[in-house]
């Protein structure tokens, strides 16, 4: 079975269009020069372990409770819990550990950032329906997307350079000349463009009798007795952040009501380096090739929440929330590179153009509802449940929304996320804090089942993620507070091809697969201190 993630694809059936009965191709190293359902739906996969330290602390079992700048992001009902206006700032240090299946790899990565800042105005305090009125203004931030990966496959006996060689099958060598402008060829996308270096740098070559192109190539300087030593390492650095722009209200201490106005940026640079070495075979003309595409998102999005928390006593609280689809413009910049070196030390390096585009896509809406309960003002209990719907993602980019609509239907569904959390007070002023989150696969059943079983996806994606958090807050006499929180979370991913070719023509009953080494296992760690100091006014 093949995932085929890549919107483009249609494009390249074209390209390839006379020679092709079944194909599929695209891979971790590949595909990032197309946008896909799949990294869309990774830009809208958010948690709450990375807002203030006390809504992290509690799990992110948030949705009943409020008082706190995360209600924007959250339930914006929660403002109108707000007694008095309030500055608020929060950071974090983020340490992620990689780990995966292939020769027992590890990746650290460190990183501190500002998690969020802003301010809620408590403009109006009455003792009528209306007890009282808030405005709120804040950034949060709502996904880190700072880690390191990478992996080693020693003994390999397929080499890139013939993934390479059937992407250029059917263009003529002259095309990939510098004076051909190949990059600017419409006829040829920037997912071949790794095929273009690849000629240029004598990785490959087209097959020829005297002066006339066969029609293909291949890869003389690496003999296929070769053995092949591959290895990755990528680096991804970059987040997903929101101002909002929220009010709450407070109707009797009861029922409280609230909207939120969110602007989301999303920022997002992929370095990738893969290489390889050959040994073992006599003829071997080529020692080494680095490939190393560069991907860099950036864009933002717009969307609405509203919500409502109800107090029917004093001590129970239950909340529900709804947030709208993001109607996202990101753009992307694509460049590659690739370096042969040769047994008689010569070094070549090709760059490609840089590739910019723009897509218009609408993110998943979701559905937060959540409880709570105060015991004897010594304690709260918060459970959350949400769900997200990615299977209703759509693209507004102009020839892309037919693919784009067919690949969110054949592996995206609705994801389960929960959360609780509880907040004990030993002595006055003094808050000790823990939870639990658990955020949940967007892949529909038939494709969770498919990376369940070990399945290679052209990427790797989070498919679900368990989160501990503990923590601890002190109020001072002032009014002002200091908070904060250690969450421990594990993120486990789907196996991803580094590149994948399969074409059938059964007319002519042909046949060629070129398959990669493959990432397995993956899992991300992070371990991230927060702290948020907190200043009524």
């Amino acid at each position: 079975m093949k995932r085929i993630f890549s919107i483009a694809l249609a494009l390249t059936i074209f390209a390839l269009g006379a020679r092709a009965q079944t194909l599929a191709m695209g891979g971790e190293v590949i595909s990032p020069a197309n946008m896909s359902h799949m990294e869309a739906m990774k830009f809208g996969q958010s948690e709450h372990s990375f807002l203030s330290a006390r809504v992290a602390a509690m799990g992110g079992a948030f949705t009943s409770l409020g008082a706190d700048l995360s209600s924007m992001a959250i339930n914006p009902a929660g403002l109108g819990m707000y007694r008095n206006s309030q500055l608020s700032f929060s950071m974090l240090y983020d340490h992620s550990c990689s780990t995966n299946g292939n020769v027992n790899f590890t990746s650290n990565k460190g990183n501190v950032a500002i998690n969020q800042v802003g301010t809620a105005l408590n403009l109006y305090q009455g003792t009528g329906a209306l007890v009282s009125f808030t405005l709120g203004f804040a950034y949060n931030k709502l996904a880190d997307l700072n880690f390191r990966n990478g992996a080693n496959w020693n003994n390999g006996e397929v080499t890139i350079g013939e993934f390479f060689a059937e992407q250029m099958y059917g263009i003529n060598p002259s095309e990939l000349k510098s004076s051909a402008a190949p990059f600017t060829n419409p006829n040829i996308y920037p997912d071949q463009w790794g095929g273009v270096l690849a000629y240029r740098a004598w990785f490959i070559d087209p097959a020829m009798d005297g002066d006339n192109f066969l029609g293909y190539y291949h890869v003389p300087a690496v003999p296929l007795e070769n053995r092949v030593d591959s290895s990755l390492r990528m680096e991804s650095v970059g987040s997903v952040g929101e101002y909002d722009f929220s009010m709450g209200f407070n109707f009797g201490n009861v029922l409280y009501l609230g909207t939120t106005l969110g602007v989301q940026s999303i920022d997002q640079v992929l370095y990738y380096n893969y290489s390889e070495q050959y040994r073992g075979a006599t003829g071997t003309e080529l020692s080494y090739m680095s490939y190393r595409p560069t991907l860099a998102s950036y864009g933002s999005g717009v969307n609405f929440q509203v919500g409502a928390i109800l107090r029917p006593v004093s001590a129970v609280r239950v909340g529900i929330a709804y947030h709208s689809p993001t109607a996202v413009s990101l753009s992307r910049d694509y460049q590659t590179y690739m370096q042969t070196s040769f047994m008689d030390g010569e070094v070549l390096d090709e760059n490609s153009y840089l590739n910019t585009y723009t897509y218009d896509y609408t993110s998943p809406a979701k559905l937060l509802l959540g409880a709570s309960v105060t015991i004897a003002n010594r304690a709260i209990i918060s459970a959350d449940w949400d769900k997200v719907w990615y299977g209703n993602m759509r693209m507004h980019s102009d020839g892309l929304e037919e693919p784009f609509a067919n690949d969110v239907a054949a592996d995206l569904g609705s994801s389960n996320n929960f959360r609780v959390g509880v907040e004990f007070v030993p002595a006055n002023n003094i808050y000790v804090r823990g939870g639990y989150a658990y955020y949940g696969s967007p892949l529909n059943r038939e494709a969770k089942e498919y990376a369940e079983d070990g399945g290679a996806f052209f990427g790797t994606y989070r498919t679900h993620s368990d989160n501990f958090s503990l923590g601890f807050g002190f109020r001072f006499a002032s009014g002002s507070s200091v908070d904060i929180a250690w969450t421990l979370s594990r993120a486990h991913y789907t196996n991803s091809v580094m590149y994948d070719y399969y074409y059938a023509d059964e007319a002519n009953n042909e046949e060629i697969i070129v398959s990669g080494p493959t990432l397995v296992d993956t899992i991300h760690t992070n371990n991230t201190v927060g702290v948020t100091y907190s200043v009524p006014f």
